[in-house]
């Protein structure tokens, strides 16, 4: 780590003085251990002995009902002879699962039958689009439609017909959860256990157009009666690509959407005015894997609130992290996942207009945004190559460009991925960055080996980030610029299906950071246990002790923390912790519960509160709570309601009416006529007690989709 605070020219110096070391056996040595970490795993996962299902072509399709009672069904060899992963990774499964493939030239189609010796008590709990679908029982398909071993498309669904969906990215090193699909499922109970059936439009998926395509494909079940994870091919964990089965005989010829237009109207109500908008969305598909796409004057009004976060930060003063949700960002974004975020796009507040051209040219992703905002008169640009080597492993290249007059922010980076052994993934990226005005170290860097499956995990990170380490278009976490740090993790299960423990989770977490070139500012290492019993109880122990410097000013923190779950690995339920720290010189405790039901079929209710008392008598608190009514396959309806105490208030009660701070509620109505065609109405209520500031805000969005 000292080598990397070297100045450049002494560095040149050093490597000059030992230009004869570099040359010598010895470098050839660690030059041959590097390639081969690099080979050894690509010749072991060329002869994985993969599962094999085939396709059948068909001329009706079946309808859609959640019944295997049609003909197309009686033709299919189905995939079976699944593999545990958990409690016992290969065991004997014991609810047998059976999956049909067919298709036609509009659609690929999946039949599943899954056998339940308890049919009583299969969950069925969860009815929202993108919600946690894996805390049900529920059957999750997952589509390599390249074979690149890679990256894949994700389907999952439940008893309820409630869909989730998304993109692995880099063999799980990143998900994209907000990728969406218009496709079809539907399920049903069925003489001893349950089935389902799955229609993707081909329209909705990347891949080669081919008389012959082989695409990469797993099958994976969470079954909850006997707390059983299955997989079709002998993975250890669900997104572990490279080692997916085959899907043959398919035959696709058809053309892909190559043309769409997405104009829309809104309309948005504040302080007795309103003010009209309209915009446009244009996509056009130069390949059937390359895309380009452009808006103008976009409007986001169905975008939900943020819910608000805690900063335990010193002095408050990190910046905290909200994901992206609007669409235009959203779609092919995935690609800019990095470990060191070089862009970060809700820097950008209203965009006047944007364009970006995204996809993949033959082994090779890319991605190319530009965006102009309204308000800042800012520009934004990114340019991202990934290129893939030796089947799965990747050399990507990033470039990011901010400017606003004739100041100019940038940043450009490369990152190197591969497979190690087993689960285990080698991570890596170094990056620069040019400033107008600024000067000195501006390079970064990260190295990482992580890996889990269902019954042990672990990593060992290095991170490096220069002081002059400065992005605007990106997101850097304050405390890490100017620090040196190498941090670590490690988990198993210790026990597992042994008396009334259904398994004992033990594990270990350090991080060690120094600033560059001065003296150690923070360390912390941390333990837990989990005991997770036969009838569905969590009840866990975490605890820690860390150094933090700023300045001359140094704190020994510490922390315990006892937690209690209800229903584990399911949805409905309760959890509940209480934390007792000592933070910069400061006792805090923490108290936390949240609930998850369901009043009424189709509506989930998850309320939670959240309590801080800093010192003997300041307290700060939140409540909030989620309401999610799937109304139709096509039709919801979404309420978020958050009050706080905002900053901490004198008073030796946990909760007082006179400590409400504010009130911000969030309503919002989707209906989607049509892939692409959706209406959102939207209302925002907002009331700040101490300013007595209230804001009514009425919003309604419809775009029309024009696609040939």
């Amino acid at each position: 780590m000292h080598f990397l605070t070297l100045p450049l020219k002494e560095a040149e110096k050093l490597m000059r003085k030992y230009k004869k070391v570099f040359h010598s056996g010895m470098m050839k040595f660690l030059i041959g251990i590097c390639l081969w970490l690099i080979i050894i795993p690509q010749i072991v996962l060329a002869n994985v002995q993969e599962p094999v299902a085939h396709a059948i072509r068909i001329t009706t399709p079946p309808i859609i009902d959640g019944k295997l009672d049609d003909n197309c069904w009686q033709s299919c060899i189905p995939a079976t002879d699944f593999y545990m992963v958990e409690p016992n990774p290969g065991a004997p499964v014991t609810q047998p699962t059976y999956v049909y493939v067919c298709y036609d030239d509009e659609k690929i189609y999946f039949g599943i039958r899954l056998l339940e010796a308890r049919p009583d008590a299969i969950q069925t709990t969860v009815n929202q689009r993108d919600g946690q679908i894996w805390l049900d029982d529920a059957l999750e398909l997952i589509l390599d439609t390249y074979c690149d071993r890679r990256n894949a498309y994700y389907f999952a669904s439940n008893l309820n017909g409630a869909k989730l969906d998304g993109r692995i990215i880099d063999e799980g090193r990143s998900v994209d959860e907000n990728w969406d699909c218009h496709w079809e499922t539907r399920s049903g109970l069925a003489p001893g256990g349950w089935e389902m059936e799955m229609a993707i439009p081909f329209s909705e998926l990347s891949f080669p157009r081919s008389d012959s395509l082989v695409w990469g494909i797993n099958f994976w079940r969470t079954e909850r009666p006997h707390w059983e994870n299955t997989s079709w091919a002998k993975v250890q964990r669900w997104n572990q690509i490279s080692k997916y089965g085959t899907l043959t005989g398919l035959s696709i010829t058809s053309k892909a959407k190559r043309f769409e237009i997405l104009p829309y109207v809104s309309g948005r109500y504040e302080q007795d005015s309103l003010k009209p908008n309209f915009g446009i969305d244009f996509e056009y598909g130069l390949t059937s894997n390359l895309i380009f796409s452009a808006t103008l004057l976009p409007d986001f009004a169905q975008i939900e609130a943020d819910p608000f976060k805690f900063n335990l930060s010193y002095e408050k003063g990190e910046e905290l992290y909200f994901p992206e949700k609007r669409p235009f960002f959203l779609e092919g974004g995935s690609i800019l996942k990095t470990p060191i975020q070089l862009f970060y796009t809700r820097r950008m507040n209203e965009i006047r207009m944007g364009a970006k051209l995204y996809g993949r040219i033959k082994s090779t992703e890319l991605l190319a945004l530009d965006a102009q905002t309204e308000d800042s008169e800012e520009n934004f640009s990114v340019i991202r190559i990934k290129q893939e080597l030796f089947g799965t492993t990747t050399l990507g290249a990033l470039v990011t460009h901010k400017q606003y007059s004739d100041t100019v922010s940038q940043a450009g980076g490369i990152d190197f991925n591969f497979p190690v052994y087993g689960p285990f993934l080698f991570t890596s990226q170094f990056a620069l960055t040019n400033n107008t005005g600024v000067s000195g170290d501006q390079w970064a860097g990260h190295i990482a080996i992580e890996g889990e499956t269902g019954s042990y995990g672990g990593g060992l990170y290095a991170k490096r980030i220069g002081p002059d380490f400065r992005v605007d278009q990106g997101f850097i976490n304050a405390y890490d610029i100017n620090k040196q740090s190498i941090s670590s993790y490690g988990w198993g299960k210790v026990v597992q299906d042994r008396a009334i423990f259904q398994w004992i989770e033990t594990g270990v977490a350090f991080n060690v950071a120094q600033e560059i070139g001065d003296r150690l500012p923070n360390s912390e290492i941390d333990c837990w246990t989990n005991f997770v019993t036969r009838p569905k109880w969590r009840f866990g122990i975490v605890g820690g002790r860390g150094y933090e410097r700023y300045g001359d000013e140094e704190f020994t923190n510490s922390h315990i923390e006892f937690s209690i779950e209800s229903n584990v690995g399911g949805a409905e339920g309760v959890a509940s912790s209480y934390s007792i720290r000592r933070l910069y010189d400061s006792p805090v405790n923490i108290f936390h519960i949240g609930f998850l039901f369901l009043p009424i079929e189709r509506i989930t209710v998850f309320p939670g509160l959240r309590a801080l008392r800093w010192g003997d008598t300041r307290w700060q608190w939140l409540i909030n709570a989620r309401i999610s009514y799937q109304m139709t396959d096509r039709a919801f309806f979404r309420i978020y309601i958050q009050s706080d105490s905002k900053t901490g208030t004198e008073t030796e009660e946990i909760l007082s009416i006179e400590d409400v701070k504010d009130l911000n509620t969030n309503f919002l109505f989707g209906y989607e006529f049509a892939p692409g065609t959706i209406l959102y109405l939207v209302y925002n209520y907002s009331n700040d007690f101490d300013s007595e500031n209230i804001e009514n805000i009425f919003a309604a969005k419809f775009t029309y989709s024009f696609w040939f």
